[in-house]
């Protein structure tokens, strides 16, 4: 009998070992694999965990009928507050603004304000960039309002380096990682030249500042001063952004900013600011009016790396967007003597018209073979962060994807949805959780071989 007993106990318990895995667990190994995620044991239970409450909450709050969607990102395996620690960074400078020429407040006048604004389609945005776990946030801002005010005075869209904000602007009370404030970026802007982001790359932790041995992308001069927009004035913040992007202040430590997919998000945040991000337009959907605000999360997060925001709110708005908005004032000035070490060989810069044609491929393109994909790209270079547009009625996105392992160089693909259309002749093709647009293998004569770039952007199918 005691024999019997305990077959059946070990019976019970191996059935149990080799139960199917729940739904949570299933999702967990593509969400792994898609990601490309490793924990050390011990570590595996509460990743787990975590993102099984995330699960939850996603499902909760899609089946509410909101005005927008949550879904699985890359932070889908890590608590709010974790999340908050690493990614946040916004802290509100106690002595703003000294020493840069104030402006002026900007108020709106007589002016008639356009029903929308976008200047992401207007050359004056680049894409959108990653300040990984470091409180930068407030770099990304800083460098996001000088990019836009330079393209727009000067007709050049450059991408400025966030990592020499945080290496070199500590006298100005910044901490690097540790969190900063637009502010005291724009001072330290005006007080020396920013640097291009290509010279002087990001590396998501504190260093020693090199801004003597870089490229100029802005010259010292270019920021004159700046103005700050008048507080709690829908109009007003409005009237700015039409004139150019302006860097703003959020509470974002909320779990629907964490998991934001699309939508207009709408009561779900407080005025609590610790996140500096950027406006970079406004307009409406889907009956809503929103506010168009670049982050700095990556391209795999929210749409794109953007998210929409209630606009219309009384007082503070929606998650305090209307308590801090600021924004440099920058003239064009004579750019730097070019540095004497020229620079590396590289591929050829993105043109301003739609690509991504099928082979051969135009003469400012690159034709190759992305690992673990069937078919092949036409891919511009995108060593600056843009890329060229899409061919007309196409629903896949350009995006600074690939990557020569050999060089370091970046190219730009069409990422694409299973239910987003590439261009006429093209497949969505899956690699590594990303689906890309490729067409069929040609002759192939002098194609190069390239990887997805990380952090690439990740579709769960």
């Amino acid at each position: 009998m005691m024999r019997a007993a305990a077959a059946s106990a070990s019976l019970l318990a191996l059935s149990q070992a080799r139960s199917p895995p729940s739904h949570a667990e299933e999702m967990f190994g593509k969400f792994k694999y898609a990601f490309g995620k490793e924990y050390e044991a011990m570590e595996h239970q509460t990743r787990l965990k975590a993102f099984a409450e995330n699960i939850e909450f996603i499902e909760l709050e899609n089946s509410k009928g909101l005005s927008y969607k949550l879904g699985l990102n890359a932070f889908a395996d890590m608590t709010s507050d974790e999340f908050a620690m690493g990614y946040l960074g916004y802290t509100p400078p106690q002595k703003p603004w000294r020493g840069l020429p104030y402006l002026g407040s900007h108020e709106v006048g007589n002016e008639t304000l356009p029903d929308s604004v976008d200047w992401t389609q207007k050359g004056a945005v680049t894409q959108a960039k990653n300040q990984g776990q470091c409180g930068s946030c407030w770099a990304f801002s800083t460098t996001g309002a000088l990019e836009g005010a330079w393209a727009i005075a000067t007709g050049k869209l450059v991408s400025f380096s966030e990592q020499q904000l945080v290496d070199c602007s500590r006298k100005f009370g910044e901490m690097g990682c540790g969190g900063g404030s637009m502010d005291g970026g724009f001072q330290y802007a005006e007080s020396t030249s920013i640097c291009t982001e290509d010279s002087y790359p990001y590396k998501a932790k504190n260093g020693i500042c090199g801004a003597s041995n870089c490229d100029i992308g802005l010259p010292k001069g270019g920021v004159v001063g700046f103005k700050d927009v008048k507080t709690l004035d829908t109009n007003a913040l409005m009237s700015a952004v039409a004139q150019q992007p302006v860097s703003i202040a959020i509470e974002a430590d909320k779990a629907v900013f964490q998991l934001y997919r699309s939508g207009v998000l709408d009561g779900a945040c407080g005025t609590q600011l610790d996140h500096g991000v950027l406006a970079v337009g406004y307009g409406a959907e889907g009956g809503k009016d929103y506010w168009l605000v670049k982050n700095s999360w990556g391209l795999q997060w929210g749409e794109n790396g953007y998210l929409k925001i209630l606009r219309g709110v009384a007082k503070e708005g929606e998650c305090g967007i209307k308590m801090d908005p600021s924004y440099p004032v920058v003239k064009a000035v004579a750019p730097a003597p070019p540095s004497p070490s020229p620079p590396a060989p590289g591929p050829a810069p993105a043109p301003a018209g739609g690509k991504y044609e099928e082979p051969p491929c135009g003469s400012d393109e690159t034709e190759a073979q992305v690992q673990g994909a069937s078919g092949v790209v036409c891919a511009p270079g995108c060593d600056s962060g843009s890329c060229p547009a899409a061919p007309a009625g196409t629903k896949a996105m350009p995006q600074c994807v690939l990557q020569d392992s050999a060089s370091g160089h970046k190219y730009c693909a069409l990422v694409c949805r299973v239910d987003t259309s590439c261009p006429e002749g093209a497949t969505c093709s899956l690699v590594g959780g990303s689906g890309i647009c490729t067409y069929p293998k040609g002759a192939g004569a002098g194609r190069r071989a390239l990887t997805l770039a990380p952090p690439a952007p990740v579709v769960l199918v």
